[in-house]
């Protein structure tokens, strides 16, 4: 075993030693408090990883619970700069953190050497927590790490998660959420496979549609104000095609320019008002017809045209583990080819093929490029991921 190997096997007990006894004494009460109910299960390998879906900030712990012990995990930059808690992250529990301005090559190196060294890790291969309730596009690359570590492949699942405390929301509902082990390959039968075959497992064992799990067996949502924030990920009315113009408030959601609405029952489901039906009745589709719409929109555009503008957006710079707010008031627009940033008089232009655009929660925009890191965030709830689709859709990019 590697000096490194050992360095990190050290580093785990040390961390296992604190973060254990801190799951025992919660997990009953989180878990009462949520409402999930996870399967126990013992890994019949010793070294391990783990590829699950992601619909919760605490998805980790749940696994955890599960296997019954400890498992490193990812966690995103933005966590890991929190004042407290993102001390708490890095060094007590142990997680390896994904930084937005590296190659993703960085974070598989490290999730590999953990591996190697027989700790076990946790790998959300979608990146982040489901945007419209559906399992996200997972890369190639993530089967191509697994073959990598050479050591046992546990899938897990977890169905209700979105439904229970949706992407787009700050309040999370009373109903219940389900996990478990899909499958279990070991070593020898991962380095069998082609990395194709890991890829199709991958995805095959991790997907879920949350709204198509629901019409199978329905369960009841409750909590107060089920479609605010509704327009972070819903941004194109589907009656008038208009962008930016729903917005929401307790159990409704309506377009400002053609006075379309719907309201979010307890059955996690959209249901029509004022007479009128429902165009979709979920997250999903409403999603992925949007994203044809927008993309039309985006490709029709003309050179040197304003396509759309958030105004009052607080614009953070991020330096490492430091942030400094800019200003409480720029604006952030979108052309064909770039991004401009208004901060206090100023414009940054940002050209598309100089940037990388991402999204860290329901309405935060990430914008980066070799001179700025730009953390966007809004105080009138807006979309985020449209400017991320219109990033990937105008640069020749699939988005999913």
């Amino acid at each position: 075993m590697s000096d490194n190997s050992k360095k990190l096997k050290r580093s785990s007990r040390f961390n296992a030693s604190i973060v254990t006894p801190f799951v025992k004494i919660f997990k009953r009460p989180v878990m009462k408090l949520t409402g999930v109910q996870v399967e126990k299960y013992t890994p019949k390998s010793d070294e391990f990883i783990v590829i699950s879906n992601h619909a919760d900030a605490l998805d980790p712990g749940y696994i955890m619970v599960s296997l019954n012990r400890y498992i490193r995990f990812i966690a995103s930059d933005h966590i890991a700069r929190a004042p407290i808690g993102g001390w708490i992250v890095r060094n007590l529990g142990g997680v390896i953190v994904k930084h937005r301005e590296k190659d993703s090559s960085v974070l598989i190196d490290d999730i590999v050497a953990n591996a190697r060294a027989g700790v076990p890790v946790a790998i959300f291969a979608e990146g982040g927590t489901s945007f419209n309730g559906e399992t996200r596009f997972i890369s190639k690359r993530t089967a191509q790490m697994v073959k990598d570590c050479g050591t046992a492949l546990i899938t897990y699942r977890f169905v209700g998660g979105y439904l229970r405390f949706p992407k787009w929301t700050t309040h999370a509902r009373k109903g219940p959420v389900f996990g478990k082990v899909v499958n279990e390959y070991s070593a020898e039968e991962i380095a069998a496979m082609s990395v194709d075959e890991v890829y199709e497992i991958i995805k095959r064992d991790t997907y879920v549609n949350c709204y198509d799990e629901q019409r199978k067996n329905t369960y009841e949502y409750v909590g107060e104000n089920l479609a605010e924030h509704l327009e972070c990920i819903i941004y194109t009315c589907p009656e008038c095609k208009q962008v930016g113009t729903l917005h929401s408030k307790g159990d409704y959601c309506k377009c400002d320019n053609c006075g379309y609405g719907i309201r979010v029952g307890t059955d996690a489901f959209f249901h029509g008002t004022d007479g009128k039906e429902a165009v979709f009745d979920n997250t999903c589709d409403w999603d992925k017809w949007q994203r044809e719409i927008w993309k039309e929109k985006l490709l029709s555009a003309k050179d040197g045209e304003l396509i759309h503008e958030d105004k009052k957006q607080k614009v953070i710079s991020v330096d490492g583990t430091n942030k400094n707010v800019l200003t409480e008031d720029g604006v952030v627009q979108l052309y064909k080819d770039k991004f401009v940033v208004k901060i206090n008089g100023e414009d940054y232009e940002m050209p598309f093929d100089k940037i990388s655009v991402q999204t860290v929660s329901n309405s935060a925009l990430v914008l980066i490029d070799d001179k700025n890191y730009f953390d966007i965030r809004s105080s009138i709830p807006r979309s985020a991921t449209k400017y991320v689709a219109a990033w990937r859709y105008l640069t020749g990019k699939d988005y999913f």
